[in-house]
């Protein structure tokens, strides 16, 4: 075997860790099924030499009965448990798979296409279910049957059986490549069928989008070119299959044919008595299930070890280290807060903070500047979804980089500029991530952000359905449930991300009042391109090209800084002394 073809045996092996002595158990279940199998052969010919007595063929006759009901029984317990034994390697595959996206680098998620990782976990685990036990199973009891029916064709004839052997031989010979061809098959096609998926993924996330721009033919296009391939290699292992299937039957009887012949010929001259022939030939047709039950376990392997391939290629994609080995976030003090220290941070050949300072405490600080400036980036690197090139990041004091990042993140409340609602109700998505939802304050938060009107004008009030992604929510009011989710959270750090981009003036007055109340205690950052939240902001930061340009209050910075004028002047509410009241 090439390293190619050994990894994901070994990988297959892992997968097996806890069930291996049940597999044995199995095989021992197997073998003694075909042990009944080639007895029958032996009691058949005792049933024809014995044919001249009636009264004695009744004992062989009732051993063959219950040999041939014993042999089904093994074969039903054997076939079950096989099954169950390959549902539990699967599920706990998918559970390690599972436990391996989630806690996977944020970056590394964002930068793959969803739908592949969507397909490793779902279709290739389903062909992992074919592989798991029972093509292994059948690839250590078939050979050794195989083996045994041949040893006991020799004890009746080694001529005949020298023209099986050569037989088998030549067939294993011109069924290797076929094999080799139905593992890349299968593979390319998995392949394509993430793509598909991903196609469809993205059609559907965007669904909207997809139909006001009259793109629909488009995406089935795409969808459809890949479906297209993955067919193509279906079709190609297809073939291959069939070839290995149908080399193995013709091999079968080819040598039924050519033994019965030759035996036939044997029994004329005296060398070979019928019994004799019967026996032999009833081995040569019990060898047809052990060859195929060998064609069959090769082309599973071959097609399961492209999905484990496929499989550890998902589990081999970077992860954020386990939380426990790292120390627990500090208790929040008042005097204490978030410093940037000479941080820059980007990916090759695409730098988005160089040399960033700056301290945040208590109050509201926004985080103002152009698109692609960093500010996103900045939460970021709070939330440790990525860590600094250089410099360092701090809270309180300690080097994030130091931190049990679960603690740290159970300190920090996070608003992305999407909002998706996570939650299959009004309540489930409010709650979604807060500590104690019993006892959350829940009617409290949902009126500091004037929802608590609207949740009381839905059907089923709080228990409303929002619909996969909040897609029954408007854009407004999933925005305005996020804020309420952070607040529940009672974090120290409290993070916006464009939280209030789709809010009207009057909401937004509530919102901002809302989070200014919390900032008097706590540090809250928002990114923002309106800059009439800036009014109310302790300190507005400048970020141009990954630096920081300014630092300063609103009113200080329109004086002062040509740049942000320049930004506030397309915002007029950020300069309109009525739009808001100043901050206090």
């Amino acid at each position: 075997m090439t390293e190619n073809e050994i990894r994901p045996a070994r990988a297959l092996w892992g997968y097996l860790t806890g069930t291996r002595w049940i597999l044995a158990g199995l095989l021992a279940l197997e073998l003694l099924a075909h042990a009944a199998s080639l007895v029958e052969p032996l009691i058949a010919r005792w049933v024809l030499d014995e044919m001249e007595d009636p009264d004695r063929v009744l004992t062989p006759v009732l051993v063959l009965i219950g040999i041939a009901v014993a042999g089904l029984v093994l074969a039903w317990i054997s076939t079950f448990l096989l099954e169950r034994t390959a549902q539990r390697v699967v599920l706990k595959v998918r559970r390690n798979m599972v436990n391996k996206l989630v806690h996977t680098r944020v970056d590394v998620v964002e930068q793959h296409p969803t739908g592949d990782f969507l397909s490793r976990t779902g279709s290739d685990t389903t062909l992992l279910e074919d592989t798991a036990t029972g093509p292994l199973v059948s690839a250590a009891s078939a050979p050794l049957a195989l083996v045994a029916a041949l040893a006991l064709m020799a004890t009746i004839d080694p001529t005949l059986l020298g023209l099986v052997v050569l037989s088998l031989v030549a067939t294993g010979f011109a069924q290797r490549r076929a094999l080799y061809r139905v593992g890349d098959a299968s593979e390319e096609a998995q392949e394509h069928i993430g793509r598909m998926t991903g196609v469809l993924q993205r059609a559907l996330t965007a669904f909207r989008t997809v139909k006001a721009s009259g793109t629909e033919r488009y995406e089935e296009r795409a969808a459809s070119d890949e479906a297209e391939r993955a067919y193509r290699a279906g079709v190609c292992g297809a073939r291959a299959e069939a070839t290995v299937e149908v080399v193995s039957m013709a091999a079968v009887d080819i040598m039924f044919l050519v033994v019965l012949a030759l035996g036939a010929a044997k029994v004329v001259s005296g060398d070979l008595s019928l019994g004799d022939l019967v026996a032999f030939l009833l081995y040569m047709m019990y060898l047809a299930d052990p060859i195929e039950d060998i064609t069959h376990a090769a082309t599973s392997l071959a097609e399961g070890m492209a999905a484990v391939k496929r499989i550890e290629q998902l589990r081999s994609i970077p992860h954020e280290e386990p939380s426990h080995e790292r120390q627990p976030a500090p208790a929040f003090t008042p005097n204490g807060g978030i410093r940037f220290e000479n941080v820059s941070f980007g990916y090759p050949n695409r730098p988005l903070l160089r040399d960033v300072s700056l301290e945040i405490g208590v109050g509201l600080t926004v985080l103002a500047g152009p698109s692609g400036a960093g500010k996103t980036t900045m939460l970021s690197l709070v939330e440790r979804f990525v860590d600094v090139d250089r410099g360092r990041v701090t809270l309180d004091g300690v080097d994030l980089r130091e931190l049990n990042r679960a603690e740290l993140r159970r300190r920090l409340a996070y608003v992305q500029q999407e909002a998706p609602l996570l939650g299959d109700t009004v309540r489930a998505a409010a709650l979604y991530g807060v500590p104690d939802p019993e006892h959350a304050d829940l009617e409290g938060a949902l009126r500091s952000v004037a929802l608590h009107t609207w949740v009381a004008g839905l059907p089923r009030g709080l228990d409303t359905p929002v619909g996969e992604r909040g897609v029954a929510v408007s854009g407004g009011e999933r925005q305005r449930l996020a804020i309420v989710r952070a607040l529940l959270r009672g974090a120290d750090v409290l993070l916006l991300d464009e939280a209030t981009s789709q809010l009207d003036a009057v909401t937004e007055r509530t919102v901002l009042h809302t989070i200014s109340g919390h900032a008097r205690a706590h540090p809250v950052v928002v990114v923002t391109h309106r800059l009439s939240i800036a009014r109310h902001a302790d300190q507005v930061v400048l970020l141009v090209d990954g630096r920081v340009q300014a630092v300063g209050e609103h009113s200080e910075l329109l004086r002062g800084n040509a740049m942000y004028r320049s930004f506030a002047l397309l915002d007029k509410a950020s300069i309109d002394e009525n739009a808001f009241p100043a901050r206090s």
